[in-house]
């Protein structure tokens, strides 16, 4: 059995007009083969006529595409920035600014809104008139969060470093391990990726 070749080959003898037949067998598991030749007994054939593939020319000479490239490369006109060029130098790893309710503001490096009920007296909720048990009633709240990045998120990791910095002095011996941990690696982004 001859397997179908993509293009059936033409012989000298063969007219570009003329038809080929591919045969579409299933043999009884259900599996199905095209193929050029007629199926074996016992399995479901189908046929279908195709117009035959005329052969196609060669090109004649490579010299008349290398002809049409353009002699020099396009030139920029001055003033014109390319896209490269107008790309940052830089590429700091992103920073989000989350701001609480009541306006404190903290760094993360992921997106972290902090759900959390806070008390109604706190949100400043007038309970005065309300029953004592009011008193535990809560709201839940977010931080408002923005992702950061280029310039911003450069600046953002530099105040972060110099926060770490103050932390470290700060830090008792059993915390003095993560102080060191966060501190080198915002210094690794600002020298690193901050730097153009």
């Amino acid at each position: 059995m001859a397997a179908l070749a993509i293009a059936p080959a033409l012989s000298a003898q063969t007219p570009a007009s003329a038809a080929a037949v591919i045969y579409r067998c299933t043999d009884m598991r259900g599996a199905v083969a095209l193929q050029d030749d007629p199926c074996p007994k016992g399995q479901k054939q189908e046929t279908r006529e195709i117009a035959a593939f005329a052969p196609v020319a060669a090109p004649a000479s490579a010299a008349p595409e290398a002809a049409a490239l353009p002699a020099e490369p396009p030139r920029i006109e001055a003033g014109v920035a390319s896209a490269v060029q107008q790309r940052p130098l830089f590429t700091p790893s992103s920073l989000w600014r989350c701001t609480t309710f009541d306006g404190a503001s903290r760094l993360s490096e992921r997106f972290d809104p902090n759900p959390r009920c806070v008390p109604l007296s706190v949100l400043g909720v007038d309970l005065s008139r309300a029953p004592p048990s009011a008193a535990t009633l809560c709201r839940t709240v977010e931080d408002q969060c923005i992702e950061l990045s280029g310039d911003a998120a450069c600046a953002a990791w530099e105040e972060r470093l110099a926060a770490t910095e103050s932390t470290l002095r700060l830090a008792f011996s059993d915390t003095q391990a993560k102080a060191r941990a966060e501190r080198d690696r915002a210094r690794d982004v600002v020298q690193g990726d901050c730097k153009p």
